[in-house]
């Protein structure tokens, strides 16, 4: 198991482009601990997520290695039950309206099976009080699977679709 984090930030592959994202993410956000990573994403500690996804968007400078910021509220085994009871704990949380989920990985049965992504994002919404809006929901369900073969966690963000970075999307690039 991963240690805990709570930011997930992507980036163009490459040495340099990790060491230069990894700079201006200390520049930006000052305190940032490294937790662990792998290829082009990095899994890091700080303090307050939401907000340093905010701060990414408004300071980022024009060009950057970053791809994505994703703030993460829970960290659990990559088990769909698991998944499914964080889900439900922080959707009672949240402010009301439609939501989607949507699953970038794959969740295991209890079986220790392989989920498809589709049916893993049925299990966990089932039993929620919403109405479902896959296209433009107010609350973004949003999880991904992390980690190496043998070490996965699952990451677990609910709130707002503009509460996670996309720097392509945003600049239209």
């Amino acid at each position: 198991m991963v240690r805990r984090f709570s930011l997930i930030v992507t980036h163009i592959p490459g040495y340099y482009e990790r060491r230069d994202a990894l700079e201006q993410l200390r520049d930006i956000l000052g305190f940032v601990e490294y937790v662990g990573g792998y290829h082009n994403v990095l899994l890091l500690w700080v303090p307050r997520p939401l907000e340093a996804v905010e701060l990414l968007r408004r300071k980022l400078p024009d060009w950057t290695p970053i791809l994505r910021a994703i703030p993460v509220l829970d960290v659990v085994p990559p088990r769909v039950s698991a998944v499914r009871e964080s889900v439900h704990r922080l959707l009672s949380k949240a402010p009301p309206g439609s939501f989607a989920v949507r699953v970038d990985g794959y969740l295991v049965d209890e079986d220790g099976r392989l989920m498809h992504r589709v049916d893993a994002a049925r299990y966990i919404a089932e039993g929620v009080e919403r109405p479902v809006n896959l296209g433009s929901p107010d609350v973004l369900v949003y999880i991904k699977v992390v980690g190496r073969p043998g070490r996965r966690s699952a990451a677990v963000y609910v709130g707002p679709p503009r509460g996670i970075l996309s720097v392509p999307r945003e600049r239209g690039s």
